[in-house]
């Protein structure tokens, strides 16, 4: 090349250039090839969208277990649910972090309900254990600086340090049934790897020294000095790094085991939050949220905050006159008119007597009771429909109000058209909260017809690690500790390397918050199909795929049952003694019940039945998981028509 191309410009000899220019390129490489192939060795080995043991047993109940499953204990106290849910706020850095930036930030959005939750104090958590983290994130940034002024590049070194210190734990347990803590010969094998290590570290700086290369290149290998600042700036970073997150994992277990048990936490004071006046305002309208009958809802499903509907069914009644007496008594001049807010009235007291007859019968027998029971009417608008209307949007907040009086509700309820529409809504916390049954049953009539659509939800029990709070008893023993120490070595690493960006980010959270409210005023004034619908459900976001409990399923599906059952009696009673023929209702009413549903037109398949002309039905449902879990099992069949 030098011949073809500079032939008159004078060329060093070989030997000069290849140790001028060369030698420390050649090193550099070298040294950095010689880290990520001992990295990228001490990795264990994966498969292409499989998940690795130890995550799958930490998702499933935690470390120790190895074939099959350790279930969390399940609720059983009324408030459990807002407990585990707080718990999750210290456990989960991603949940924390959602609430925080997706619901309390979102000034401008409405709050999604989340029936039997105490959103307020789930939100004030949430900041809390986001405080933690940051001063715990500010330590860890103070160590990964510590290397990367020293030697940047020995940042490798501390990954593959962690990397083997994490696999020296030894055996996997064998049990199956449950969990037990590690021994303290774990421990032992885990400080015998990290010395060994820190041994590799300095004798790898030694090795690097005696290299002769540039400065600046000497500064990233960190072989300047013997290599003895890198390595103990690395070894000191790693132990500050991990004693900040063993000191980060006590105060979180000590505050589980202090504050969030079923016997403390209901005296526990709720966690101050920062003096921020937009902050007030917008826990104020949170709690509002919480007690109020309208749903805001961003997208096309409007029932956010109480999952994915399990089952749907409508019938369409004709309102025609009965032909003989109703009660005994001639009705010459035809059917007694009605308004859809009489019949409403009608169908919510016979709920409420259902439910207060069904506390008088369990205290009897020493059951638990319907008292529970909550019956209520709830409003869904659409975010993107409420524009100008007055009914929704004030003049002191961006949010959309939560509440409308009882004069609004009667007006839509007897007026259902458009994006704004009324439900009764009915729930029942189960399992302490864990499994929430609710149905949504909508009234309308139009012309000489009665429509009712009903809609049943099932929120099921939130993830199992939430529920860690209920395996905590009395302070910390000896063998949890030494379990929590272990459990540290591969947190450390992961928050070792993620503590300068999180630091980072929660301390421009304030600088962040108001660009984006400027921005949210700016596409308000503009946006004339503005969105102000609730986009995210702090309980429906803490949901676990997995109900813990085979009853907890039977439980739901008997609750809806009962509603279900109680509403359509409630309707038949209303039109009969109105003086209508009820014929045709009596007829798909016993549809509803014996099958649970009516098909009118179409074509559907419902476990192992098709409905709908040339119907066939092959189906396998799997094990049942999330909340609209099938009660039965599997099976395949076909149906005719129907």
């Amino acid at each position: 090349m030098h011949e073809a191309f500079a032939d008159d410009v004078p060329l060093a000899p070989a030997d000069v250039l290849v140790k001028e220019l060369l030698r420390g390129a050649l090193l550099f490489g070298l040294a950095v090839g010689i880290l990520l192939a001992l990295l990228a060795t001490g990795l264990p080995s994966t498969v292409k969208g499989a998940v690795t043991a130890p995550l799958r047993r930490w998702r499933e109940g935690g470390p120790g277990m190895t074939t099959a499953p350790v279930h969390m204990p399940v609720g059983s106290a009324p408030g459990d649910v807002t407990r585990y849910l707080c718990a999750a706020a210290y456990v989960d850095e991603g949940f924390a972090e959602r609430v925080v930036e997706d619901v309390l930030a979102d000034e401008a959005g409405a709050v999604a309900s989340s029936p039997d939750v105490d959103l307020v104090t789930v939100v004030r958590h949430c900041l809390t254990a986001q405080e933690m983290r940051h001063r715990r994130d500010q330590r860890l940034t103070g160590a990964f600086a510590l290397v990367a002024v020293f030697a940047p590049l020995w940042l490798l070194f501390v990954s593959l340090f962690l990397s083997i210190t994490r696999q020296a734990g030894g055996r996997p347990s064998l049990a199956t049934r449950g969990r037990h803590q590690p021994a303290g010969r774990v421990l032992v094998g885990t400080a015998v790897a990290a010395g060994i290590a820190v041994l590799f570290a300095f004798s790898f700086g030694i090795a690097l020294s005696s290299l002769p290369t540039p400065a600046f290149v000497s500064w990233l290998l960190g072989s300047y000095l013997g290599g003895v600042p890198a390595a103990l700036a690395s070894v000191t970073a790693m132990a500050l790094a991990y004693a900040t997150v063993v000191g980060h994992d006590l105060a979180v277990d000590l505050l589980l085991r202090t504050t969030m048990t079923r016997e403390a936490f209901s005296r526990q004071p709720r966690p101050t939050v920062p003096p921020r006046k937009w902050m007030a305002a917008r826990l104020a309208a949170i709690r509002e949220a919480q007690d109020g009958n309208v749903t805001v809802y961003s997208g096309y499903t409007p029932f956010l905050g109480y999952s994915a509907a399990a089952s749907q069914w409508s019938i369409a009644v004709p309102l025609l006159p009965a032909d003989g007496p109703v009660g005994g008594v001639s009705r010459s001049a035809g059917p007694e008119p009605f308004t859809v807010t009489e019949l409403v009235d009608h169908v919510r007291a016979r709920l409420r007597a259902t439910a207060v007859a069904g506390v008088a019968d369990a205290a009897a027998d020493g059951e638990a009771a319907l008292g529970s029971l909550a019956v209520a009417d709830r409003v869904f608008a659409s975010g993107t429909a409420l524009g100008d209307d007055e009914r929704f949007i004030r003049a002191t907040s961006l949010a959309p109000v939560s509440r409308l009086s009882a004069d609004q509700v009667q007006r839509i309820m007897e007026r259902p058209t458009g994006a704004v529409r009324h439900c009764l809504a009915i729930h029942l916390p189960l399992w302490g909260g864990d499994v929430v049954p609710t149905v949504f049953l909508h009234f309308s009539t139009e012309g000489r017809t009665l429509h009712l659509h009903c809609s049943n939800h099932v929120l099921g029990p939130v993830r199992a690690e939430f529920h860690v709070v209920d395996r905590l008893r009395g302070p910390l023993s000896p063998e949890a500790r030494r379990g929590l120490l272990l459990d540290a070595v591969p947190g450390t690493g992961k928050a070792f390397f993620a503590a300068p960006f999180r630091a980072l980010r929660q301390a421009r959270f304030e600088v962040r918050h108001n660009r984006r409210m400027m921005d949210e005023l700016r596409a308000l004034q503009q946006d004339p199909v503005y969105d102000f619908g609730a986009r995210l459900s702090i309980r429906e976001l803490a949901v676990s795929p997995n109900y813990q409990n085979y009853f907890q399923v039977v439980d739901a599906a008997r609750i809806t049952a009962l509603v279900e059952r109680h509403t359509l009696a409630a309707i038949r009673v209303f039109l009969e003694t109105h003086g209508y023929d009820i014929t045709d209702f009596r007829a798909q009413q016993q549809t509803i019940l014996n099958q649970g549903l009516i098909q009118q037109g179409g074509m559907s398949i419902i476990g192992n039945q098709a409905i709908g002309t040339g119907a066939i039905a092959t189906q396998q449902v799997p094990q049942q998981s999330g909340a609209a879990a099938p009660v039965a099992g599997s099976g395949s069949g076909s149906g005719s028509g129907k």
